[in-house]
């Protein structure tokens, strides 16, 4: 077969190969023990911020402390912010169960009485094939004069290295996160009637 001849026949067999077909997964909400909290409150999460590294549909994993492995044919189902954003309010609604839970960016618009932001440092399995969940979070009310903010290191090992129990970790954190910040509201002693519409502190309702 000459050059010519040879390079069609691999362009053709390259034409007919495809890529694997990809997977997709998605974060789920994990039960957990419901907590007192004041009776109607609203609570509206902020969107999740995630390192850049993270913020991408391909699964990430850190082979080493300064070298992350991306998997190709193994994506998420939806942007990671948005999906850990809904995860954490159904893990926060199932566990203040008095409270209306909301993200920012849904359908409900109603001036909340809490307002949780997080941040996401890691997010990950890393190379010891622990994952592990590093965040920072802040709890901003009306009924309190200062916020409340704490710093949560979580980790946990799952069953095995395959992505779908590493996604499960994940979403047990997740769970774990919310047990947190459900704390962290109760502590802060809220009533209704915390935000206006534009932000600003209102008036305690009695």
């Amino acid at each position: 077969m000459n050059t010519l001849g040879y390079l069609a026949a691999v362009w053709l067999l390259a034409g007919c190969a495809h890529s694997p077909e990809p997977t997709f997964f998605a974060l789920s909400a994990r039960p957990g023990t419901a907590q007192p909290s004041a009776r109607g409150i609203k609570i509206e999460l902020r969107r999740t911020t995630l390192p850049g590294y993270l913020d991408r549909s391909q699964i990430v994993r850190r082979a080493t402390a300064e070298q992350l492995e991306l998997a190709g044919d193994e994506r998420w189902g939806a942007p990671l912010d948005e999906m850990v954003g809904a995860t954490l309010a159904e893990d926060l609604a199932q566990r203040l169960p008095s409270s209306v839970v909301y993200t920012d960016g849904g359908a409900i618009s109603a001036p909340p009485d809490v307002r949780v932001e997080v941040q996401l440092f890691r997010f990950e399995r890393v190379a010891s094939g622990q994952v592990e969940l590093l965040a920072e979070v802040a709890v901003h009310s009306g009924a309190a004069p200062e916020s409340r903010t704490q710093r949560f290191a979580l980790q946990t090992k799952p069953a095995s290295g395959r992505t779908s129990e590493v996604v499960s970790a994940l979403s047990q954190l997740l769970g774990q996160l919310s047990e947190g910040i459900a704390a962290m509201i109760a502590r802060q002693g809220v009533m209704s009637g915390g935000y206006g519409r534009d932000g600003s502190r209102a008036s305690r309702t009695r």
